[in-house]
């Protein structure tokens, strides 16, 4: 008779180290940030981006290597962005900014690694000084999305995201 409850507590005890992985999953980051109080992500038009950031700027274009026309980068006191042709439009590859008015879900310039992880989860890439929450791409030939941080001595330094784009 001893058996069924030994099974029970078994299958409980089963189920519930099941559910406990299932709160330790990577979480799904949405590649965004926050400048000046507007949420900017890949899909952010590339004319509000630079509306966002303001007239003074450093600009530069070189034909793209993977598309037809020109990828462009502004440069701001703080921030870049990276664009690249889609026909007549501009998009969004990568925005990066090391100073300013600038979070991702209340994580700012000076934030803790253990802060972001806290926040993001503990599904990232780690490379050199840079943490990446990357979401998976469409196609094998493209580049995902991401949410990075640059850290220098534990410490955000820098924070930026890429679009999804194709990579050859």
């Amino acid at each position: 008779m001893k058996k069924k409850p030994l099974f029970a507590a078994l299958l409980s005890a089963a189920l519930l180290l099941g559910l406990a992985g299932c709160g330790g999953e990577a979480q799904t980051v949405e590649p965004a940030v926050t400048v000046e109080g507007t949420e900017i992500s890949g899909e952010t038009a590339v004319a509000d981006v630079l509306a966002l950031l303001g007239g003074e700027y450093e600009y530069y274009e070189a034909i793209s290597c993977v598309y037809d026309g020109m990828d462009k980068t502004y440069t701001y006191g703080d921030c870049v962005l990276y664009t690249f042709p889609d026909g007549d439009t501009d998009r969004l590859m990568e925005l990066y900014c090391t100073g300013g008015d600038v979070s991702a879900q209340g994580i700012t310039f000076g934030s803790s690694r253990d802060a972001v992880v806290e926040t993001f989860g503990d599904g990232y890439v780690e490379e050199g000084s840079l943490l990446s929450y990357e979401t998976a791409p469409a196609s094998a030939n493209n580049t995902p999305a991401s949410l990075y941080f640059e850290l220098t001595d534990g410490a955000v330094t820098a924070i930026g995201i890429t679009a999804e784009h194709r990579s050859q």
